[in-house]
């Protein structure tokens, strides 16, 4: 029984756009460029293709890349219709007076439910025809399947690896706080300098801080701690949690923890030591031009944000 190759799960046809431009160049270095992807995203694509349709589509060779038979009869009969299909995907998009379909989301929790739920909301209300699906979630995405990704990292973590094809967004950025509740401080102590640190229970997110590393800056010089691997977990507001219920030390952002300091049922700890920030970014496929509802979303939610974390 033959497999149904054009599943939303399985974007073929972006795969098959790409092995048509390498076919067309000869190179994939000069058919990533075309597509805007990198030299091993391409290459990692035609291998998913070639995997999806259980042939070999390429012959590679130090010098030249040569299109199998299979290869070539899929090149022959793909490769006229792309401008007749990116004809009639402009005009099928130009004749939209109003935005529809789906608009696939990756979040993690914080933001979702700090921005994204209210965000959402009113877009659906100003838009009954657009859907969406949301995926609540701090780890890896699959880029191909996502229309949006909303990620949160510490800003000394730097740069993450996430697919370079991706366009990247700053959306939002706030200082972390190092907390603990005052039943805690009076049961262990305050830590005073970073290396104290090493003798506390250490509650920490390795999606937000790539590990049990904090970094600290006091008087222009940075210090970074290795925490002991106490608990991890990938939930912010589990974390705050925690802290309230005396499990240890917590280093999150200060909206997130800001209600509990003013109440009094955490305290901030080395309030002399500047911490790092917590950025929170956009991620997206670079698609010209973006389908309306894609683009509309895209720009009312970065409008949304600035007035919201004003």
């Amino acid at each position: 029984m033959s497999k149904n190759l054009l599943s939303s799960r399985q974007p073929i046809l972006d795969k098959i756009v790409f092995f048509c431009a390498v076919v067309r160049s000869g190179s994939f270095r000069e058919a990533s460029i075309q597509q805007g992807l990198s030299p091993a995203a391409g290459s990692r694509w035609v291998k998913e293709l070639e995997e999806a349709l259980s042939v070999e589509l390429i012959k590679r060779s130090t010098r030249q890349l040569v299109a199998t038979q299979a290869g070539q009869l899929l090149y022959d009969r793909f490769a006229p219709l792309l401008p007749d299909i990116n004809s009639l995907c402009e005009e099928v998009q130009n004749l939209a007076e109003e935005q529809q379909g789906e608009i696939r989301i990756s979040s993690t929790p914080l933001f979702a439910r700090q921005y994204l739920t209210k965000i959402v909301a009113e877009y659906m209300q100003k838009h009954p025809k657009v859907n969406f699906r949301i995926f609540i979630e701090a780890g890896e995405f699959d880029p191909l399947t996502i229309d949006f990704a909303f990620r949160a990292s510490a800003s000394y973590e730097g740069e993450r690896d996430i697919d370079s094809l991706l366009v990247r967004k700053r959306l939002l950025r706030e200082t972390l706080y190092l907390c603990a509740s005052p039943e805690y401080i009076k049961q262990h102590g305050e830590p005073v300098n970073p290396e104290q640190l090493k003798q506390h229970r250490c509650l920490y997110a390795k999606t937000l801080l790539s590990g049990n590393r904090w970094c600290f800056e006091y008087q222009g010089e940075s210090e970074i701690v290795t925490i002991q691997d106490t608990l991890e977990c990938d939930n912010s507001e589990m974390l705050l949690d925690l802290a309230l219920e005396h499990a240890g030390v917590a280093y999150l952002p200060h909206s997130l923890v800001h209600p509990a300091l003013e109440s009094g049922e955490l305290c901030q700890i080395m309030a002399n030591y500047q911490c790092a920030s917590f950025d929170v970014d956009m991620f997206y496929r670079p698609r010209s031009p973006m389908p309306e509802r894609s683009s509309g979303f895209k720009q009312y939610l970065v409008e949304r944000i600035t007035a919201l974390s004003a």
